[in-house]
């Protein structure tokens, strides 16, 4: 690697004092530059393979939409399906007979606070062209199937107050997708609920989604949304249960019902950060992963920094790779500002509504750019020293081709010149570096050859900065999308 920019200074200038007769040992040494390592051949596991954020639609801005879901690179979209607007009235009295006049699928039904409207169909349909899986949950009961009916606004919590008919409504839903659409039924996948663990009042925010349930109730949702997959296709996956303040409601349903536990392909939860803390974040996660299937934090962010600015791109950019490094697929929390969220949740979107004309965010580049070039990557290992956090995936082709992605994300106020990367076992001893400020767009700043055994470079990491090192030898694209469906990850 070579000698360290300035130690050659540091001896002469240290003898010369002495020779002065200084009676004071000063100590002059200059800091070495920090190194960062990489070790192609140590591989830590896939990195997940469903990973994107929660969005939205409106029918005006179709064309905005689909352009970002394509520009994100996202391989997974959670999106709500509210049975309060799918199934206002009862269809009829006979839940095994489905009158589709009464669903609104192709009803355009108002975006409060913008005049814009949204359509279920339009929405489903931009979805299924733009080649990803679409992870749905069910927010809302209309009052007359709510155990808790009198809730005001024409919505109502969970639970349902009639199985069969909310059966119905999800084997709607399903069969809308599949048969009406044609949504390729391995891209769905059904999360039988959200956030049952949030009490009402809570959060002065968010009306609750449950009210007066017991487990018998969750139970009985993850049982009757298995028995409408049944009907439609067993290709369609089951997750749960979103639970947003612990592990308990899953924990309780594996151990009291494992008939419907067994149901899950994967597990699903939320949690928000006050600030770089995410102890919790990461320990909910792998507490889930312990039983073995696929975990999702399908909802996250800072309460602190939010999304805003450099500050808030910087939060993600972090917040990406601790999750990623540990095996936890991240569907963040939402993909834009939305008129009705309220704050925090607001202003937690990547990019702006359309009073501000849908400004983009730096965090929405970050996002943008780190499953541009992690996604469908082996993590492999890495180190670096402390103030710098380091994730690095790999892709590797035929006739010697690789890719290296190397996140660095420099959390300090200082900055960092000549920055010493290392890579060991790198197939190849000559390769092109590209370099990407992931928090200013999807365009590379820098392009070089580098060369050696072990693989060497340096660069600069201002302060506070996220930048993406990506590696190729000869060539290999970015966007390697594998085709594998979440039920083939369960053992």
């Amino acid at each position: 690697m070579g000698r360290p920019r300035g130690s050659w200074l540091v001896f002469p200038l240290v003898v010369a004092l002495c020779l002065a007769g200084n009676a004071v040992w000063v100590d002059m040494s200059v800091a070495q530059s920090p190194q960062i390592t990489v070790d192609w051949s140590a591989a830590l596991g896939q990195g997940p393979e469903g990973y994107g954020t929660n969005v939205w639609w409106t029918d005006q801005d179709a064309a905005l939409w689909q352009s970002r879901y394509e520009e994100s690179a996202s391989t997974m979209f959670r999106l709500p399906i509210s049975h309060a607007i799918l199934e206002p009235i009862n269809d009829n009295d006979d839940a095994s007979s489905i009158e589709w006049t009464m669903f609104q699928f192709e009803t355009t039904f108002p975006v409060p606070d913008g005049g814009r409207t949204s359509t279920y169909r339009a929405w489903f349909e931009a979805l299924r062209d733009s080649g990803v899986t679409i992870l749905m949950h069910p927010s809302y009961l209309a009052p007359w199937l709510s155990d808790n009916a009198s809730h005001p606004g024409g919505y109502a919590p969970y639970p349902p107050n009639d199985w069969d008919e909310y059966r119905e409504f999800l084997l709607a839903v399903l069969r809308y997708l599949v048969e009406t659409i044609n949504f390729p039924p391995q891209r769905i996948v059904l999360e039988a609920m959200n956030e049952p663990d949030l009490g009402c009042g809570v959060d002065p925010v968010v009306p609750c989604f449950w009210q007066d349930w017991t487990m018998a109730d969750i139970a009985a949702t993850v049982r009757v949304s298995q028995e409408a997959i049944e009907a439609v296709d067993e290709d369609i996956a089951l997750v749960g249960l979103a639970e947003c303040c612990g592990t308990d409601v899953v924990e309780t349903l594996l151990a009291d019902y494992p008939t419907e536990s067994a149901y899950l392909d994967g597990f699903s939860y939320h949690r928000y950060s006050s600030g770089y803390d995410i102890t919790a974040l990461l320990e909910r996660g792998e507490t889930l992963k312990a039983y073995g299937r696929p975990v999702y934090a399908d909802e996250y962010g800072s309460l602190s920094y939010r999304s805003e600015g450099t500050a808030g791109g910087l939060w993600h950019s972090y917040v990406l790779g601790e999750l990623w490094r540990a095996g936890i697929a991240p569907l963040q929390y939402p993909f834009s500002e939305w008129p009705t969220l309220g704050e925090p949740y607001n202003s937690m979107g990547l990019f702006h509504d359309w009073r501000e004309d849908w400004t983009i965010k730096p965090a929405y580049w970050v996002y943008a750019n780190f499953y541009t070039h992690l996604g469908g990557t082996i993590i492999v290992s890495s180190t670096a020293p402390t103030g710098l956090d380091v994730v690095a995936g790999k892709k590797s082709g035929e006739d010697g081709a690789a890719l290296l992605a190397v996140w660095v994300t420099n959390r300090s106020g200082t900055a960092y010149s000549g920055v010493q990367f290392e890579v060991t076992d790198f197939p190849q001893d000559e390769a092109t570096l590209t370099i990407y400020d992931t928090m200013a767009g999807l365009s590379p700043v820098g392009t070089q050859s580098v060369s050696g055994t072990p693989l060497a470079f340096s660069a600069d990491l201002p302060a506070s900065s996220s930048r993406c090192f990506v590696v190729r030898a000869p060539w290999l694209t970015e966007r390697v999308y594998l085709p594998v469906t979440l039920r083939e990850y369960v053992p």
